[in-house]
């Protein structure tokens, strides 16, 4: 593939100001340069690997120390499938393993991926971000991409995954605002090769839809944690948007057509609600002809989906389909009713409409159903019930109870919510979203709720209780220290 003049510049910056973006953000040369001989600061904070490990779970020979082939190691036996969890593991299990056996730029960076990782088990993202070591580990991996960009052979592959990588690095440790930054710089690169040509996608190996569905997930989530920020894609066509097709098939192939309509559908709401923000709030028969009529096509291309979901699960409730596919299909569909029910609260027709409300917590209560079963059909599956801190990429679970929570006016949908978040996910994070956080700013504005008088409180929803600072640019750990809350997380 050649490089255009916009792709070189979208790989000069995912590269090269990535050094220089994070080193601002951290002060990493100071860091660094203080971390062996400063008083109190042991610059070999993590403790080794155990070297007890006969046979590696690696599919192939790779060079390197002995501590990189544990690491990957780790990876292979334990990280990926973690990072994957409720979705499909192809891309993490097999497919960016296989980019890293012949490209040492993406080797390296997993290495790094997995040693983060499995620290932040350990300590979690607090302890872990100020860590001297993972700031050398991160320095040294944007460092490494940036020095691959300038050889004649980089391909723009190697830059997604990397990309990939480094928003899972600042998830990790908890720099929201960073990782977004290594978000954008992806999905640049992606819209300008192959969303802008779909066709081009049929001429390329596996990994292209692979990262095209889960950079297209992650631009949504990025933009529904900072309300400010538009989504960088647009999926939905203009004859999707204007009703003269459909978005959603009659019937779909698979489980990766599912999950293709369904973020279609997620990008095509967030991009309609955040363009037409200026209306919040306004009754359906208030808003011009034709946002009402772009936004009763939506709703109406929800429906379809929502039906063919159901009529899939039917139709492949007695066949074979391991736990992973069950609990797979499971998060689609309660990330849909979320979906759903939040448009069906812009879609009130006047102040008698009482219909539309209850909808939406309708939709609201079935995937809270929905998401307690595929948590305990996971917890079933494995064994067990995990007491160690939880790490994935792209599930949205934590934000989903976190809507239901600020935008519900039905107390038991909140308090179930809320009680979800505080046991089932307590100690887990979903990249962008701490689980312990957002409990902490719901039950924060659930106690200024409380606190006023009766007829005031009663049938305010806290999204409007907490509207002055809960409307902001930079997400939930803005709203976290905006409400002034006592950081009791890790």
């Amino acid at each position: 593939m050649e490089w255009t003049v916009e792709a070189i510049s979208y790989l000069t910056s995912l590269g090269c100001a990535e050094s220089s973006a994070t080193s601002s953000d951290r002060n990493v040369s100071a860091v660094s340069q203080q971390a062996g001989n400063a008083p109190g600061i042991p610059f070999e904070v993590w403790p080794k690997l155990e070297s007890t490990i006969q046979i590696y779970n690696i599919p192939f020979k790779i060079p390197g120390s002995r501590t990189d082939r544990e690491l990957l190691h780790f990876y292979c036996s334990e990280a990926a499938q973690c990072l994957s969890r409720f979705s499909d593991s192809t891309l993490w299990t097999q497919l960016i393993l296989q980019r890293s056996q012949h490209q040492p730029v993406i080797r390296n960076s997993l290495v790094a991926l997995s040693s983060l990782y499995r620290e932040y088990l350990k300590v979690g993202s607090n302890q872990l971000g100020n860590s001297p070591k993972t700031i050398q580990l991160m320095a040294k991996s944007h460092k490494q991409l940036s020095t691959y960009l300038l050889t004649p052979g980089a391909s723009p592959e190697a830059a997604l995954v990397c990309s990939l990588i480094f928003y899972v690095f600042e998830c990790l440790v908890g720099n929201t605002k960073q990782a977004i930054w290594h978000l954008d710089r992806g999905l640049e690169l992606l819209k300008n090769y192959w969303v802008d040509d779909p066709n081009l996608l049929a001429k390329m190996d596996p990994i292209y839809p692979q990262l095209k569905i889960i950079f297209c997930h992650l631009d949504v989530h990025a933009s529904i944690f900072s309300w400010e920020r538009m989504p960088v894609l647009k999926l939905a066509s203009q004859d999707h948007i204007s009703g003269l097709s459909d978005a959603v098939p009659e019937q779909f192939s698979g489980i990766f057509d599912i999950e293709q309509t369904l973020v279609t559908l997620q990008n095509w709401k967030t991009n309609h609600l955040m363009s037409t923000v200026v209306h919040k709030g306004a009754h359906l028969q208030e808003l011009p002809i034709e946002i009402a009529q772009e936004r009763l096509q939506l709703e109406r291309q929800l429906q379809l989906f929502e039906a063919a979901i159901e009529r899939f699960r039917l139709q492949n409730d007695g066949q074979t389909m391991n736990s992973q596919d069950r609990q797979r299909i499971m998060l689609l569909h309660c990330q849909a009713l979320i979906f759903h029910g939040v448009l069906l609260e812009n879609i009130i027709l006047n102040e008698e409409d009482t219909k539309t409300p209850m909808e939406a917590y309708c939709k609201f209560e079935f995937a809270l159903e929905q998401i307690a079963f595929l948590i305990s059909d996971f917890e079933s599956s494995n064994g067990s019930k995990s007491e160690h801190r939880e790490f994935t990429v792209s599930t949205n679970l934590v934000a989903m109870l976190y809507f239901v929570c600020f935008k519900t006016r039905d107390r038991n949908l909140l308090e179930k919510a809320l009680s979800m978040m505080n046991s089932s996910l307590y100690s887990a994070r979903d990249g962008l979203w701490d689980s312990r956080k957002a409990f902490l700013v719901v039950q924060s504005v659930l106690s200024e709720k409380d606190s006023l008088r009766s007829e005031e409180g009663s049938d305010m929803r806290l999204e409007d209780v907490g509207s002055d600072v809960i409307d902001t640019s930079c997400g939930l750990d803005e709203v976290f220290c905006a409400l002034r809350i006592e950081d009791e997380v890790n």
